[in-house]
Parts: structure tokens; C-alpha cells; sequence
């Protein structure tokens, strides 16, 4: 059966190839326009009784031998998550010499301890499945970002190598031109979950601090009491590694704003607003602005890039910058 792809003879002289699941082809398409490395399509089918079928558009069954390939996925869903293993695993099976993970945002990263007998600690979970890829040759290499808990990076066992990579500099820079520090600014939380990244940016640009209090239910949350810092008279940014419902990012602007704040500016690593309802509300709410980055392919809904409220960073060079590194590629 002959195979036509959109890869010219010339590009499959590469050493180095992209390929990307069925969401993440704005991430790989900014990634391979940093690094030069083309992009190889997946055909993709879905039938009638809801199985899937999957083609990496190769010429020949040799094509990818020795290569080394950078697969590209924004998992937000089973689906996503279904995809990376599904062609990981056929990449090993091609004998591809290294096979690089770029995952930005993992689905399930909230759920990383059970606190009710019985809970299933679905992190781990899914963790378990990305290992279980075969890891032919130089192996699996796994790269995160901002992981809503350090020890998620400790899940990753066997022959796998995985490494979290940081918005921060990404972050900072947006900050810097998007934010007005001749007025008084300090860094705030929305709870009391990200103190140390609160004071990382606070820091970073010689300001103070100011945070949060809540419970948290399966319902709803619940900010409790005045904020801890003095906000009066004060532009808050407000630093969140996920928003999904937005809720905790409201509220946290509501009680900055009515205890004296004068503006609430939002930042966060992974934009995961759950639908054009909730964009919406974000809109409407009493947030100035929001900074964030694509690392969530949310953050490309049409109502977010729509709205001049939200700001989106591309983190494309962080994970380019050690890619290249990884792949012994030093050319600029």
C-alpha cells in the first residue's frame, strides 16, 4: 500500500522528528519551528463502534530506524493519554533510537495522594501507564512542567528518565511587560498551595507578599477570613500553577479587591478552563488580566483568544532549549 506524507525527501534525511496526538499540533508546530525538526503526520480514524486507528506516516517500515523522535501532547484527557502509549509504543517498535515525551500539562496531577480509604490515586495511575511504553534503545525521556506537586516527578520508575521543566522564566518575562511596577505591586496566592512560587516571583521583582486561606470541597471553595498581608492601595498578582473552574481564582480576587486591593492580575502555568461558560465568567469576574501559558490546549479556545483579557506565552523554547540539549544539538 503506498503512502503519501507531506515530509519531502530532503526533510527525511533529518536525524530528528516530531510527532504529535490529536490536540498538541499548535505545541509541535511551535516547537518544530524553534528546533528545525519536522513534523511527521498521524493518520487518524475513529469507527462506528468507537475504536480508534492510528498511522505514523512513514514511506517505509525502516524509515524511523536509529532516529530519534519528540512526541508532543497536551494530556487533558483519557483520549490524550490513550494516544502518547498508543504511538510511543509504536515508535519503539520502529526502532527509533530515542523517543522524547514533551507533556506540559498532566491531566490528573491534583489527584496525587488518596485522603478516603479507597481512592484511587489516579496521578500514579497514569504515571504507570507512560512508564509501561517500551523503552528500546536510548529509552523514554519524559518531560513535564510545573507539576502541581514535586514528588509526582518520583513516580516515574524503571528504565524511563523524566525531568520538570519551569514556566518561570517564561512567566517573568510576560510579567514584566505586562505589569506596571512603578505603582505598588506585590505577589499574592489564591491559597495557601503555592507559597514558595508566591515568593519566587515576589523575589524576583523586589516586592512583597500577600496570601490566601480557604477550604476546598468537592462543591465548592471557600475562602475564609481577611487576606494575610497588607493589599491596601495595592495592584495583586496573583500566582496559580491550574485553573480549571476558575472559582479559587475569583474569590482570591474578590477578597483582595474588597479589603482595599485596587487591581488583581492573574498568573498561572496551566490555563485548563473547562468550557466557554466558565472563559465567561473569568471574563465578567473582577480580574484586571490574565497571564498564562499554551501549555493546556484550552488555552487555545477561540473565546480566550478572543478576549484581550487573557495573555498567552508560548513555553515552546523551554522544552526547544532542552530538547536540543538532550539530542547533543548545539546548533542555535
Amino acid at each position: 500500500m503506498s503512502l503519501t506524507t507531506t515530509l519531502s525527501a530532503e526533510q527525511w534525511q533529518h536525524d530528528h522528528f516530531i510527532v504529535h496526538t490529536s490536540k498538541a499540533g499548535y505545541l509541535a508546530q511551535s516547537i518544530s519551528a524553534v528546533l528545525g525538526y519536522p513534523i511527521i503526520p498521524i493518520i487518524h480514524k475513529k469507527f462506528s463502534d468507537g475504536e480508534c486507528y492510528y498511522r505514523i506516516a512513514i514511506p517505509e517500515r525502516t524509515s524511523l530506524v536509529g532516529r530519534d523522535v519528540v512526541v508532543v501532547s497536551s494530556i487533558v484527557d483519557d483520549q490524550e493519554l490513550l494516544e502518547v502509549v498508543r504511538i510511543g509504543g509504536e515508535l519503539a517498535e520502529l526502532g527509533t533510537k530515542r523517543r522524547i515525551f514533551v507533556i506540559p500539562y498532566l491531566m490528573y496531577s491534583t489527584m496525587e495522594r488518596a485522603v478516603h480509604p479507597g481512592e484511587v490515586v489516579t496521578c500514579k495511575s497514569t504515571v504507570r501507564m507512560l512508564c509501561g511504553i517500551p523503552s528500546s534503545g536510548l529509552g523514554n525521556l519524559f518531560m513535564l512542567m510545573d507539576l502541581h506537586t514535586s514528588g509526582i516527578i518520583h513516580y516515574f520508575e524503571g528504565t524511563v528518565q523524566a525531568m520538570e521543566l519551569y514556566a518561570e522564566s517564561t512567566l517573568e518575562q510576560a510579567i514584566a511587560e505586562n505589569i506596571d511596577f512603578s505603582e505598588p505591586v506585590i505577589f499574592g496566592s489564591a491559597d495557601l498551595g503555592r507559597p514558595l512560587w508566591v515568593e519566587t516571583f515576589a523575589n524576583h521583582f523586589g516586592v512583597g507578599i500577600a496570601f490566601i486561606r480557604k477550604s476546598r470541597s468537592f462543591e465548592d471553595t471557600h475562602v475564609i477570613g481577611e487576606p494575610i498581608g497588607d493589599v491596601k492601595g495595592k495592584h495583586i498578582v496573583i500566582y496559580d500553577d491550574l485553573t480549571r473552574s476558575a472559582g479559587s481564582l475569583i474569590k482570591a480576587c474578590n477578597a483582595y479587591l474588597d479589603n482595599g486591593a485596587v487591581k488583581v492580575t492573574a498568573v498561572v502555568t496551566h490555563l485548563s478552563l473547562i468550557d466557554d461558560d466558565v472563559v465567561q465568567k473569568v471574563i465578567d469576574s473582577r480580574i484586571d488580566r490574565v497571564i498564562a501559558t499554551n501549555s493546556n490546549v484550552r488555552s487555545q479556545m477561540d473565546a480566550v483568544k478572543k478576549s484581550k483579557k487573557f495573555i498567552i506565552c508560548d513555553i515552546s523554547p523551554v522544552f526547544a532549549k532542552q530538547i536540543r540539549a538532550c539530542l547533543n544539538n548545539n546548533n542555535d
